[in-house]
């Protein structure tokens, strides 16, 4: 069983780009070994700034055989009535390279065809490796892309070279001028190279020596754990977000962590101005001590301890000029209390074409007085969301939110605070743009929740309606961003704000009604994105989203039911109703109003459904989806003996009406909750209890 590896060298890369160039090499590779029919034991990804590897192992030496069977042409075509093979059979047995004799009949849904089984031997693993690995590094995508030299080709970074093996033997293809090898690069500095790689096997040992850690997940455990042990030495603990410990990983290739200091004297700025001078300019733990910071921070160098010292001294002399500045601008700024920056927020676009910062703010007033009429807010709460709204993009005329922008919201709650507003006004400012990325979290506030909200609905209302709809991975304004925080908040606080309304009220604050369409088609593509992103199941989206969409708290908690109920053997009574009412169901033939009956069968059913339907009412106006779900599944046996008792469409026009009339019901008291039809039923949830269609 032979090893694979492929290295991509390329010119430093934003940290950005390796992580998902890595995963997108390893589903490409996994999908390549698949179409190819050659197994893999194992497939593992490693990166740095300045490689793309993936490696497998466990890998046949020849693809596995495969029999491919063609249909031919019908047998009443490739017979004559003797039974002998007429030229269209010798034809086609030719063109398939199989004797004619060798063909067989079988019988099809659309009638009777001879078929031929044509023998695929596998050809060698390298062969197909050859031809196949330059289409995988060329299919990578990258946020932003280059041309070099005089090459059309455009990738994340300029190709410097490339290793491909199995096993001893080089796999030999050319890219951009660059062939494929079994040389790889060290560390840049530390022992730059070339070193050649014997084995595949060897290409870890050889990296090592060559001091470069390539695993990024060994990479970042020697980061963590460096970084622990010296905050650990000054009696403090490291802050250590997961955003940042991947950014400086995906930033080295030799780390070494190492610890400086800074002026005590500096501690008296805000935790929130010094912690964002580190970690976000500098790329720097914080040291702190029971919550209180401490006057170190640890970095990491890309080499080794030779020369250390300088490193630290030149780190701790940058950090100190970056804490300098951050003072000055945070003493400028408490000459003035916050809401004297209104003023000047007049003269600062929010977007082009939709006015200034000032103007997005009496937009948030208006968004935040009409949330407070749809909540019925008390009027203490209304106050200080009116005035919340009224102060929260003020920091953007703050000299510290000038020079480090990601402190947007938190410097204006803690001026609001030091200004002496209510601790709800300065609470909901800070905390209106969170959540700011994935691993953020939403507001804990219900003050900032709705600020949040108001927020997020005027910006996308805005945008969408002038038409800047992000387009690929190019999204300007945040919007999908903005989408996923707002259903986010909107979950969490179990807001039931609808968003149609929430967005129309929106638009009207800009006089874009008539955008409404291309606003709510852009945000329910979103919040499908976003249910997906969640762990939901397509189809299980799909039926939850085709009923109502607008209640995001009530969209989870329907798709959570529908997926759990899906796993219970109710699902496939359940399932079998509906389907069979559905099927045959004309929505023209459905009256209004009550449905009524005629014969013994029809009253059975309507009796089942006028029993079922308040309990099942009660349930929803509860939100016990499951409990819904589990009630309608008694329906199976009444729809079941009603299409053995009658036929549904029956000649008599009235009848017919009545009948569909009957099975619209039964299909209206499950689209409260979800849209069945939408599902890909599995064999085994539609057999289960027993039933087999």
């Amino acid at each position: 069983m032979a090893r694979l590896l492929l290295e991509i060298g390329v010119e430093e890369m934003s940290y950005r780009f390796v992580l998902p160039a890595l995963e997108q090499l390893e589903a490409g590779l996994r999908t390549l070994l698949s179409e190819e029919r050659i197994s893999a034991q194992e497939v593992r990804v490693f990166g740095t700034p300045r490689r793309l590897v993936v490696t497998a192992w466990g890998l046949p030496e020849r693809q596995e055989d495969v029999v491919r069977e063609v249909r031919g042409p019908a047998v009443k075509v490739a017979y004559d009535a003797q039974g002998r093979p007429t030229q269209a059979a010798v034809g086609f047995a030719r063109s398939q390279g199989v004797a004619v004799d060798s063909l067989e009949r079988r019988r099809t849904e659309t009638g009777e065809y001879v078929f031929a089984r044509v023998p695929l031997p596998g050809r060698s693993t390298l062969e197909v490796l050859r031809e196949r690995l330059p289409r995988l590094i060329l299919d990578l995508s990258f946020p932003k892309t280059m041309r070099w030299a005089d090459h059309e080709l455009r990738y994340g970074r300029p190709i410097r070279w490339m290793v491909a093996l199995l096993d001893d033997q080089v796999i030999g293809f050319e890219l951009a001028g660059v062939p494929s090898s079994r040389t790889t690069r060290g560390h840049r500095i530390l022992c730059p190279g070339p070193h050649p790689i014997p084995h595949a096997a060897d290409y870890e040992r050889v990296l090592e020596e060559a001091r470069v850690v390539v695993d990024h997940r060994r990479r970042a455990a020697q980061i963590l754990e460096g970084v622990r042990r010296l905050a650990a030495e000054v009696d403090g603990e490291a802050i250590v977000p997961a955003s940042l410990l991947e950014e400086v990983t995906f930033l080295v290739e030799h780390p070494t962590p190492f610890r400086g200091t800074f002026d005590s004297e500096f501690l008296s700025l805000p935790r929130e101005i010094l912690v964002t001078v580190m970690q976000h300019h500098q790329r720097y733990f914080p040291v702190e001590q029971k919550g209180r910071l401490l006057p170190y921070f640890i970095a990491v160098r890309d080499g080794d301890e030779v020369g250390l010292d300088q490193v630290r001294e030149g780190n701790e002399w940058v950090l100190r000029a970056r804490l300098e500045d951050a003072r000055f601008f945070y003493e400028e700024d408490r000459k003035a209390p916050l809401a004297a920056r209104l003023e000047r927020l007049g003269g600062m676009v929010f977007v082009e074409r939709l006015g200034t910062v000032r103007d997005k703010v009496e937009r948030l007033r208006s968004l935040a007085a009409w949330l407070s009429e749809r909540l019925l807010l008390r009027e203490e709460e209304r106050t200080h969301l009116t005035r919340a709204a009224e102060l929260c993009k003020a920091d953007l005329a703050t000299h510290v939110v000038g020079e480090f922008p990601e402190l947007a919201g938190t410097v204006g709650g803690l001026y609001a605070r030091l200004d002496g507003e209510p601790e709800a006004v300065a609470e909901a400012i800070a905390e209106h743009l969170k959540p700011r990325t994935a691993e953020d979290a939403p507001p804990t506030s219900r003050l900032g929740a709705l600020l949040g909200i108001a927020d997020r609905a005027d910006t996308l209302a805005g945008c969408l309606g002038i038409g800047l709809v992000p387009t690929g991975s190019a999204d300007p304004y945040g919007l999908r961003r903005a989408a996923g925080g707002l259903f986010e908040i909107l979950h969490v606080h179990r807001i039931r704000i609808p968003l149609d309304a929430l967005l129309r009220r929106a638009l009207e604050g800009y006089r874009l009604e008539d955008q409404e369409e291309a606003v709510f088609a852009f945000v329910l593509a979103r919040l499908r994105a976003w249910l997906l992103e969640r762990g939901y199941a397509h189809d299980t989206v799909e039926a939850v989203l085709s009923t109502s969409w607008t209640d995001v708290p009530d969209v989870v908690e329907r798709a959570e039911a529908l997926t759990r109920f899906r796993t219970t053997p109710a699902f496939a009574a359940l399932y079998e109703a509906f389907d069979r009412a559905h099927r045959i169901l004309d929505p023209a033939l459905l009256p209004g109003g009550e449905p009524v009956a005629g014969n013994e069968a029809e009253r059975s059913l309507l009796e089942a459904i006028r029993t079922l339907r308040p309990k099942v009412e009660a349930h929803l106006s509860a939100s016990r989806y499951e409990a819904a779900l589990a009630e309608l599944s008694g329906l199976r046996d009444p729809v079941a003996r009603f299409f053995e008792a009658v036929f549904v469409n029956d000649p008599d026009p009235e009848v017919r009406r009545r009948r569909h009339a009957l099975l619209g019901e039964v299909v209206r008291l499950v689209q409260k909750i979800a849209d069945l039809s939408r599902l890909a039923v599995t064999p085994r949830e539609r057999k289960a209890e027993g039933w087999d269609p």
